[in-house]
């Protein structure tokens, strides 16, 4: 279901004029909230009552060691992506870069359960389709929340549909169950990594003001490399 409303997504994304992207963009970023605001609510109580608990105790109670090693392998998987959004972007260095990581990695590293490129100075960068659209120039568009999925925009969501479809063809090999136990195992390892983040959201005043806040210059961010382009944010 998720997949098929991001596919009409990106059709509303592209096909759609140009004078309406426009008028997305330069409409409140959050027009939704009304919308938003309940699903945040949803994705919170999932979040408490399952994925954190789980997090912490996969966190608390498996060995240091495999939880690197799985950290990595997917790390590594991640990699194929950012390569392709790399060389969509025209960054040739860092395209070179992530090849050399992808094979270093995935020969030496034994499918990237190891991770002897950044021992060897290859810096890691993380790269989304998202991004790439943003680079070319697409509007983010509005700001909704996606349901289990979390934050996102218009612009993000298409992203999304093309960097999940390309997961999902990295593992298609597997059986159905290994599939979802690969699935699940990667949103536990990253739910791990964002702990200290959400402990700092939902200690704040307005946690969803602080999420959107918090995503929407995180994004931005991304897209420019760290360049301030002005990009300020009106609540």
């Amino acid at each position: 279901m998720i997949k098929i409303t991001q596919f009409f997504l990106i059709l509303l994304l592209f096909t759609g004029s140009s004078n309406a992207t426009i008028d997305l963009y330069h409409d409140d970023i959050d027009s939704l909230e009304e919308i938003n605001r309940p699903i945040f609510e949803f994705n919170q109580t999932l979040d408490q009552n399952l994925i954190k608990p789980i997090a912490i105790s996969y966190r608390d109670n498996t060995p240091e060691a495999i939880k690197k090693g799985i950290s990595n392998f997917f790390s590594n998987l991640g990699d194929v992506s950012t390569l392709a959004n790399l060389i969509l972007q025209f960054k040739a260095e860092d395209s070179l870069i992530t090849f050399g990581r992808l094979l270093i990695n995935t020969t030496i590293g034994l499918a990237g359960i190891f991770d002897p490129a950044s021992e060897l100075g290859l810096i890691k960068k993380d790269e989304d389709f998202g991004q790439t659209l943003g680079v070319w120039g697409v509007p983010e568009g509005p700001y909704f929340i996606i349901p289990i999925l979390g934050p996102s925009t218009l612009r993000d969501t298409a992203g999304l549909y093309v960097d999940m479809t390309s997961d999902v063809n990295l593992i298609n090999n597997l059986d159905t169950n290994s599939e979802i136990a690969a699935t699940s195992i990667k949103v536990v390892d990253k739910r791990v990594e964002l702990l200290p983040a959400t402990e700092l959201i939902n200690n704040s005043f307005d946690p969803y003001i602080t999420m959107k806040s918090s995503y929407l210059q995180k994004r931005r961010n991304d897209v420019n490399d760290g360049v301030d382009k002005n990009n300020s944010l009106d609540f």
